[in-house]
C-alpha cells in the first residue's frame, strides 16, 4: 500500500486533486511505482509531474477540439473571440506539454481515454457541440469551457505544490495564470 505520509503530504500541499494524482500514478499494486512509459523515466520528473502531463494533454486536446468549433457554430461574437484566443493558447501549451512528455519518457497514449473527469471534454460532448449551432452551441460550450478552465487551474496548482521538474512547473505556472485570466474573460461575457 502506498505510504500514509506521502498521501497526507500530497493532500496537505496540493489538496484532493494532488492526492488523486499521486494515487493514480505513483501507487501501483503493493505501493510500488506504476510503469510510466516505454522508455526509462527521467528521474528529474516525479510522479506528480508525469501524472499532470498525462492528464493535461488530453484535457487540453479535447478542449482545443471544442474551441475550434466556435468559429463556425457560435452566434456570440464575444464567445467566438474568446474561444479563438484560448485555442491559440491551448495549441501553444500542447506543444510544450508534448515536448515535456517526450523528455519524461512517457508514451503518447491517452491513459485517461474513456474516463469522465471534471474539466475533460468527452467524445459525447463533442458530438453535441458538432450538431449544435447558434445559441444552443453557446449554451453547451460555456459550461464546458468554464469547468475546463477551473479544473486545469486547480491541477496546475497541484503540480506547483507537488511537482519537481522545473520545465513542468514553469508550464504549470503559466497555465494557472492563463486559466485564471481566461475564466475572468468568460465571466465578463455573461
Amino acid at each position: 500500500m502506498c505510504e500514509q505520509p506521502a498521501r497526507r503530504a500530497a493532500l496537505r500541499r496540493g489538496g484532493p486533486l494532488a492526492l488523486l494524482l499521486v494515487l493514480l500514478v505513483a501507487c501501483g499494486p503493493g505501493g510500488t511505482a506504476a510503469p510510466m512509459g516505454s522508455t526509462a523515466p527521467d528521474p528529474a520528473f516525479n510522479a506528480t509531474d508525469t501524472a499532470w502531463l498525462q492528464l493535461m494533454i488530453p484535457m487540453t486536446e479535447h478542449m482545443a477540439d471544442a474551441l475550434a468549433l466556435a468559429a463556425d457554430h457560435s452566434d456570440d461574437p464575444g464567445l467566438r473571440g474568446l474561444a479563438a484566443a484560448v485555442l491559440i493558447e491551448h495549441r501553444a501549451e500542447l506543444d510544450r506539454l508534448r515536448a515535456l512528455r517526450v523528455a519524461a519518457g512517457l508514451p503518447d497514449t491517452d491513459v485517461h481515454a474513456g474516463h469522465r473527469m471534471p474539466g475533460m471534454v468527452t467524445a459525447a460532448d463533442l458530438i453535441v457541440l458538432r450538431a449544435d449551432h447558434g445559441a444552443e452551441f453557446d449554451r453547451h460550450l460555456r459550461p464546458l469551457l468554464d469547468e475546463h478552465l477551473a479544473q486545469s487551474g486547480v491541477l496546475a496548482t497541484g503540480e506547483l505544490a507537488n511537482g519537481q521538474q522545473q520545465g513542468v512547473k514553469s508550464l504549470a505556472r503559466a497555465i494557472e495564470r492563463n486559466r485564471s485570466q481566461e475564466r475572468e474573460r468568460l465571466r465578463a461575457l455573461h
